[in-house]
C-alpha cells in the first residue's frame, strides 16, 4: 500500500512475469514496479553490450486524432507537429501558463489525422486533465486573454485506460545493440523495420498480433525500440522476446537500471532536470532546440521568454574524479572550487566503477572541463561547526567534499 495515499499501487499488465523472474519492486509514481532483477548494474551493462527489456506499461498513452489534431498539438506543445511526417517522431513539451513543462513527451504521427502523446507515468493524469482543458476550450490558451480558450475538432482518447478492454495497449522497450536482430525475427514487415530510422515509427505485426514500433528510448542507445500490444497479449511477447534474446545477453532490466543509464546519457527526469524545486525549463535542461521560439504562438510562451531572460542556471552532467568517492546523491551541495556554493546535484548513479551525476548550477561554472566539488549532505550534517576555527580539536569532522569534472552535456552517441 502507497503510505502517502492509503491506495494500493496500480499493475501493469506484466506484473506476473515480473514475480516470475524474482523482481525487486517499489513504488514508482502509485505503481508497483520492478527496481532491478539480477542486479541493477548487471542490467546496465546488458543495456550496453546487448539488450535490456523494460516495462513501460505505467507510461500514458494518449491518442490525439481529428481535422484539427496537429493544430492542436501546435498549440500545446513547443514544436510544429502539423509538419511532422507521417512515421515520424518528435521529443516535446507541453507547457503551463507559467512556462514550466507540464511534461516531456513523444509524439508519433501515425496518419494524416493521428498522433500518438507518449507521457510520464507521474504526470499522466495530470497531462491528460490539460489537454482536455485546452482541447475542449475550458482551459484558455494564453492566461493574459480573457476569452482565448476554443475547442478543437479532435478527439482525445486514453489508450493505456483498463476500460478499453481488447483495445488497451501496454508499452515495453528493448534497449541496446542486440536489439534490432532480435525484434527483426519477430516482425512483419521485417524488410521495412530493418530500415526503420532514430525517431520514427510504424504500424507492424508483432508475433502474430498488431503493434506499434518506434525507433526510441530513454537509455541513450543508438539502437533501441518501444513496442506497444495489446494489453493481455503482452506478457506473451514479453517472454518470447526474452527467450529468443538469451543467447544474444537480453535480459530483463528494471528502473534502477533505466534511471543510470538515463543519467549517464544525459537525459532528465521530470522534477529532478525539468520543472521541481528550482523550476528548470527546458533550455534550463539543455533541450533549446526542442523549443521552437521563433514560430508562433504556443502556450507558455511568453512566460517562457520571460524565465529565459532571467536565467542563470543549466544543467551539467558531471563524473567523480575518484572510483573511491562516497555516494552522491540528488540535492547535495556543489560548490566551486574556490569554495563557493553554486549549486545543487539533481541526480547521480553509480555506473561502472564510478559515478556520473547531473546539477543545477551557475553558468559561470558550467563550462566543460571544469571543477565541481561535491558536498554529501548526510556528512555535512555530521561535520564541525567551523564559525570558531580555534575551537576546532584534533578529531573533529571537517565537511567532506568529493571533487568532480563537468562533462560535456551529452555522451557522443556511437
Amino acid at each position: 500500500m502507497n503510505e502517502a495515499t492509503g491506495e494500493e499501487p496500480r499493475v501493469t499488465p506484466l506484473i506476473d512475469e515480473h514475480r516470475k523472474l524474482g523482481a525487486r519492486f517499489a513504488d514508482f509514481a502509485g505503481w508497483e514496479m520492478p527496481v532491478w532483477y539480477a542486479g541493477a548494474s548487471e542490467e546496465h551493462a546488458a543495456v550496453r553490450k546487448a539488450a535490456g527489456l523494460f516495462d513501460i506499461g505505467h507510461m500514458g498513452v494518449i491518442e490525439v486524432a481529428g481535422a484539427e489534431a496537429g493544430e492542436f498539438l501546435d498549440v500545446a506543445t513547443t514544436g510544429t507537429m502539423s509538419g511532422l511526417k507521417l512515421g515520424r517522431c518528435r521529443y516535446t513539451f507541453v507547457l503551463a501558463h507559467d512556462g514550466l513543462p507540464v511534461d516531456d513527451i513523444i509524439v508519433y504521427r501515425l496518419g494524416a489525422e493521428r498522433f500518438l502523446a507518449v507521457v510520464n507515468a507521474a504526470n499522466s493524469a495530470h497531462v491528460w486533465q490539460w489537454l482536455s482543458g485546452l482541447a475542449s476550450g475550458e482551459t484558455a490558451l494564453d492566461a493574459s486573454v480573457p476569452g482565448s480558450g476554443r475547442k478543437f475538432d479532435m478527439t482525445l482518447r486514453d489508450l493505456t485506460a483498463a476500460d478499453l478492454g481488447g483495445e488497451r495497449l501496454c508499452g515495453m522497450a528493448l534497449q541496446g545493440p542486440a536489439s534490432a536482430n532480435v525484434l527483426a525475427e519477430m516482425i512483419e514487415p521485417q524488410a521495412e523495420f530493418m530500415k526503420l530510422p532514430r525517431l520514427a515509427v510504424m504500424e507492424a505485426t508483432l508475433l502474430g498480433v498488431p503493434a506499434i514500433v518506434s525507433r526510441t528510448g530513454y537509455t541513450g542507445e543508438a539502437v533501441g525500440y518501444e513496442v506497444f500490444v495489446a494489453a493481455d497479449e503482452a506478457p506473451r511477447v514479453w517472454r518470447e522476446i526474452l527467450t529468443a534474446g538469451e543467447a544474444a545477453g537480453v535480459r530483463p532490466a528494471g528502473l534502477a537500471a533505466r534511471d543510470s543509464l538515463r543519467i549517464e546519457a544525459g537525459l532528465p527526469l521530470f522534477g529532478h532536470e525539468l520543472a521541481g524545486p528550482h523550476e528548470i525549463t527546458p533550455q534550463g535542461g539543455g533541450y533549446a532546440r526542442f523549443v521552437e521560439m521563433d514560430r508562433g504562438f504556443f502556450v507558455g510562451r511568453a512566460a517562457l521568454a520571460e524565465r529565459e531572460e532571467q536565467r542563470i542556471f543549466e544543467i551539467v552532467r558531471f563524473e567523480l574524479d575518484s572510483d573511491r568517492a562516497r555516494a552522491v546523491r540528488g540535492d547535495d551541495i556543489a560548490g566551486s572550487r574556490r569554495g563557493q556554493m553554486v549549486g545543487w546535484v539533481s541526480s547521480c548513479a553509480a555506473v561502472g566503477d564510478g559515478q556520473v551525476g547531473l546539477a543545477w548550477v551557475d553558468r559561470k561554472v558550467a563550462r566543460e572541463g571544469g571543477e565541481l566539488l561535491l558536498y554529501p549532505a548526510r556528512h555535512l550534517e555530521r561535520s564541525a561547526d567551523l564559525s570558531d576555527a580555534a575551537a576546532l580539536m584534533p578529531g573533529d569532522q571537517l565537511p567532506i567534499y568529493e571533487a568532480a569534472t563537468v562533462l560535456p552535456r551529452f555522451p557522443q552517441r556511437s
